[in-house]
């Protein structure tokens, strides 16, 4: 008997039946984080296999029709109404999104056809940096480097709250950057007889964080900018803040003069200084002490009345963990900008082709959406299903199997919640709709067959507007 082979064998077949054993014991466990699912060795290895159903599921769900459901935007329609009948008043979007929306797309152009009928002057609320700062065309915005930005996707180590936009931002001395270093490869050294005496390496590269230290203050600047869907100046400015001391102040230039002083408020919550000139703006710059980590979150540039287009995106986020807002920082954010609708644009970065149970992105979702409910009591919401997207299958490109079934999900959350539902998945054309769209001339989608160009983005808000405008989906 050769014990080389039998020992390790024995050891396995142990290993094994005790597993069978002991995992029909482990209770199940469902989270947003993971899910662990009751196993059965024995019955799983002698179950009748069905490939086919992962496959049947996608197909079913593509035949599937899901209309738009939009009379939870009745409260919506009644306002913009109102505001036609008085054009004095204000009305205003928080639009949450991922990629889909950076860099303003799609609200720039909702903002402008919106202004366009209803009046308005400004940009609304806008971050202290940004990764596409310079993309975005509706104002122009600049930032030194030293400042800590935590978000969504980046809480930082202290897990500091967030504020409506998403992201906080805390002036520091220093600022981290990332570099990419690549490691040299190397040959095989081979001895007399060509056997390998030392293995090559191939190459490779691997991220490295720098801090780096920074004189002078933290500071943003923003401008105005002659753009469709953006303001040429600035009428209205407000910046909002919290965890300031007794001694922390915001130095402001308007228009490149001296700097002005202003003293911040210590008190706790979320905090709002109105930095607003006696005349229109086209340039303000704010500089904070890069020693006192106060929490700043935003810039907001509006006007009295007219109607207004947050654009709060977040790259790869899913939607999910709204909580890390405080509910009452949603409440004073919502006391001083006074929203009449939510719009939440999210999917994309939860979709897989291989995925077919979404139950787990329903109860997420629906936590962060009763998290919104309940610090903005009324105010109406907006679902926007996932868009069409298409990975390479048999030599061409076609819908993720996936996606209608996202799509059953999200307008099953909808309906849970008591949202509004659009599903921009058959606006677009349902089914394999996408190839048309980055086909199209002008093309309307970008080639990696997710995301949209400038003139898609303007062809969705012109959609989106038909459908907030008359509750018809178009």
């Amino acid at each position: 008997m050769n014990r080389a082979f039998w020992r390790p064998f024995l050891i396995a077949a142990a290993a094994l039946a005790l597993l069978a054993l002991v995992a029909p014991l482990i209770p199940e466990r469902e989270s947003e984080v993971f899910s662990l699912k009751k196993l059965d060795p024995l019955k799983t290895l002698f179950a009748e296999r069905d490939f086919a159903a992962p496959d049947t599921l996608a197909e079913q769900a593509k035949q599937v029709h899901i209309a738009s459901e939009l009379q939870p935007l009745e409260s919506f329609l009644l306002k913009l109404e109102e505001q036609r009948e008085n054009p004095a008043g204000n009305l205003r979007v928080a639009f949450y999104g991922d990629s889909l929306i950076e860099g303003d797309l799609l609200t720039e152009k909702l903002r402008e056809l919106l202004q366009s009928q209803y009046g308005g002057h400004g940009v609304g609320l806008v971050p202290i940096t940004s990764i596409v700062n310079h993309f975005r065309q509706t104002i122009r915005h600049d930032f030194s480097r030293n400042w800590e930005t935590v978000s969504f996707m980046k809480r930082g180590t202290g897990r500091f709250p967030l504020g409506m936009i998403g992201y906080t931002f805390i002036p520091r001395t220093w600022y981290y950057e990332e570099t990419v270093i690549e490691t040299a490869s190397s040959p095989e050294i081979l001895d007399s007889l060509g056997n390998v005496v030392s293995p090559g390496t191939a190459s490779s590269s691997r991220k490295e964080t720098r801090r780096f230290y920074l004189d002078g203050p933290s500071w943003v600047e923003y401008s105005g900018v002659k753009a469709p869907g953006g303001a040429s100046e600035f009428r209205r400015v407000r910046l909002f803040y919290s965890h300031a001391s007794a001694n922390s102040t915001v130095r402001v230039s308007y228009d490149g003069g001296e700097p002005i002083s202003f003293a911040l408020d210590p008190a706790e919550g979320v905090r709002v200084l109105d930095l607003s000139a006696s005349s229109p703006l086209q340039k303000i710059r704010l500089s904070f002490d890069p020693r006192d980590p106060i929490h700043v979150y935003g810039v907001s540039f509006d006007d009295l009345s007219g109607a207004y287009v947050d654009n709060f995106a977040v790259r790869g986020f899913s939607g999910m963990g709204f909580g890390a807002i405080p509910a009452e920082a949603l409440s004073v954010f919502h006391s001083q900008l006074d929203y009449d609708l939510v719009v939440l644009q999210y999917g994309g970065n939860v979709s897989r082709p291989d995925r077919r149970d979404y139950s787990n992105y329903i109860k997420g979702m629906e936590a962060s959406i009763r998290h919104i409910q309940s610090a903005l009591p009324g105010v109406p919401i907006l679902l926007v299903g996932v868009q069409d997207r298409s990975s390479k299958q048999g030599g061409g490109y076609q819908t993720q199997p996936d996606i209608p079934i996202l799509v059953q999900a999200q307008s099953e959350l909808a309906a849970r919640t008591g949202c509004a539902f659009w599903n921009l998945y058959e606006a677009m054309g349902g089914y394999n709709s996408m190839p048309d769209w980055v086909s199209a001339k002008p093309a309307l989608a970008a080639r990696d067959y997710t995301h949209f160009t400038r003139a898609g983005a303007a062809k969705l808000a012109e959609m989106l507007y038909k459908l907030l405008t008359t509750g018809t989906n178009g």
